[in-house]
């Protein structure tokens, strides 16, 4: 469940996020927010990529006003 494109999971976990840049506390604290969209699968948590893009874009967008 690879992209091939930019080799990012379709599907991203704590240690995808901390491979992207974010420290180990920030990924996981952005797993506990609730304007994020996460997946919860046995006791593991997962954010699907595109969610996870369109949220740190509007990070962005909210950011710029």
């Amino acid at each position: 469940m690879e992209d091939r494109k930019n080799g990012t999971p379709e599907i991203l976990s704590a240690k995808d996020l901390q491979d992207m840049g974010f420290s180990r506390s920030m990924s996981y604290a952005l797993f506990n927010r609730e304007d994020i969209p996460v997946i919860h699968i046995g006791k593991r948590k997962f954010i699907r990529r595109e969610k996870f893009f369109e949220w740190l874009a509007e990070q962005e967008r909210t950011d710029r006003d």
